[in-house]
This record gives C-alpha cells, sequence and structure tokens, in this order.
C-alpha cells in the first residue's frame, strides 16, 4: 500500500517539475538564385503590412477596452457616491483586453501563414522544429 503512494507522489511530482509546453521554431533557407531573392522581399513586405494591420487593429481593441472600461468606472463611482461609499477600484480594474491578446495573436498566426507559401512558392526553404522543455505529450 505505501508503494502506492511512492509512486502517485512521484508522478504528481514530476508532473509539476518544469515547463511542459511544446516550442515551435521556424527556419528560413533563402531561394538560390537572384530572382527568388528578390520575390521573397516581396513576401517580407506583403507580411510586414499585414502584421501593421494587426498592430493597428490592436490598439484599436484596446482603445474599446479602455472606453469601455472608463464607463464602467464612471458608473461604479456614481453608484458608490450615492451609496456613500469609498471607492476602493481604479478605471485598469475594469479593463479586460484578453480579447485584444487573442485577436492580435490570430492575426499575426495568419501573416505568418501565407508568408510561408509565398516563401516556399519562391524558392526558399520553410522548416518548422518543434521542441519539448518536459514531459509534453
Amino acid at each position: 500500500m505505501p508503494m502506492k503512494y511512492l509512486w502517485i507522489g512521484l508522478l504528481l511530482t514530476l508532473a509539476a517539475c518544469g515547463d511542459t509546453q511544446a516550442y515551435q521554431g521556424v527556419a528560413y533557407t533563402p531561394p538560390p538564385t537572384p530572382g527568388g531573392r528578390m520575390c521573397i522581399d516581396q513576401c517580407a513586405k506583403s507580411k510586414d503590412y499585414c502584421e501593421q494591420t494587426c498592430d493597428l487593429d490592436n490598439r484599436a481593441c484596446y482603445n474599446d477596452v479602455q472606453a469601455s472600461a472608463q464607463r464602467d468606472y464612471d458608473n461604479y463611482t456614481r453608484q458608490r457616491f450615492a451609496s456613500h461609499a469609498s471607492i476602493d477600484m481604479l478605471p485598469s480594474d475594469f479593463e479586460h483586453p484578453d480579447a485584444c491578446l487573442e485577436a492580435k495573436k490570430k492575426c499575426l498566426g495568419d501573416c505568418a501563414r501565407p508568408h510561408d507559401a509565398c516563401y516556399r512558392n519562391c524558392g526558399g526553404a520553410v522548416t518548422v522544429t518543434t521542441s519539448c522543455q518536459f514531459l509534453c505529450f
């Protein structure tokens, strides 16, 4: 019976140690021809433009989040004043930018996929490697 608990404890300890995420890396090998290298420059410019659009969309999202937070904070302070209660929160407590972060991550991913396809079409190679820190399944 004690051996069973020892194994369970060991497994829980191992599961709690270290980072268990897999990491992806991308390596680009340029095409051998001058025309191919000029082509991948256009791929990079398209990707840069796409990422700038993501940044602009992200800023607009954050502006919306902050405006909404300010409205919520104003309502909160009016309610607290009306009930003669103290103001314990800040406008930043009403900000919830999680949707903005997720949208930006998706947008950047949507920029990377066409870039990689363009790179390959120009004669370059795209190598994706996945590495694991600890206990990745």
